[in-house]
């Protein structure tokens, strides 16, 4: 005798359906809000996990997950609807479609900090009363860290930092901050 689980009745508003149809049938919506916008629909409509799982090429599981992410916040949407702006509704559900944030080493920079480094990149050694031409990756490493910007930084980390913004490295160490890069 095999045992059936009914999944947890969902239950969408009118602007719900709407908006989530709108959302899976659109061209330009990102594909992971489709398939889970799908999954909250036919979820409505009724269907077990396993039926949708079938339906959208998906798991169980997967089905059963974007399931209960809307059930636990569906008082709270409800209410949304109620008192926000459309637009706001929208990026709201939006946001709920979207990947939970994942585990992991949090950043050990912040966007200030990157931004002080870079700056002082940008700057002549010799302001810093360094005798250098330009910056090596280890001067402007002891240079943050005098500063008190950070404790302390890899090479391999501020090289990245000045890779990302166009900096070229001069015989793979040192960074010329003061060449023209066109």
């Amino acid at each position: 005798m095999e045992l059936i689980v009914r999944a947890a009745a969902i239950e969408l508003t009118l602007e719900q359906r709407e908006l989530l149809n709108q959302v899976s049938n659109s061209w330009t919506s990102n594909q992971a809000h489709v398939e889970r916008a799908r999954i909250i629909l036919l979820s409505a409509e009724r269907k077990t996990n396993y039926q949708i799982g079938i339906d959208l090429g998906v798991s169980a599981h997967c089905a059963s997950k974007w399931r209960e992410r809307w059930r636990a916040k569906a008082a709270e949407l409800s209410a949304a609807e109620a008192e926000e702006e459309k637009s706001a509704y929208r990026k709201r559900v939006l946001e709920l479609l979207d990947d939970a944030p994942r585990a992991g080493c949090p950043e050990k920079f912040t966007a200030e900090q990157i931004c002080q480094i870079l700056s002082v990149a940008c700057e002549a050694p010799e302001e810093s009363e360094h005798p250098l031409s330009h910056w090596s990756l280890s001067s402007l490493i002891a240079e943050v860290v005098r500063r008190g910007i950070v404790e302390s930084i890899s090479r391999s980390q501020i090289h990245v930092f000045l890779k990302s913004c166009g900096y070229q490295t001069a015989q793979g160490e040192d960074v010329d901050t003061h060449t023209d890069r066109g």
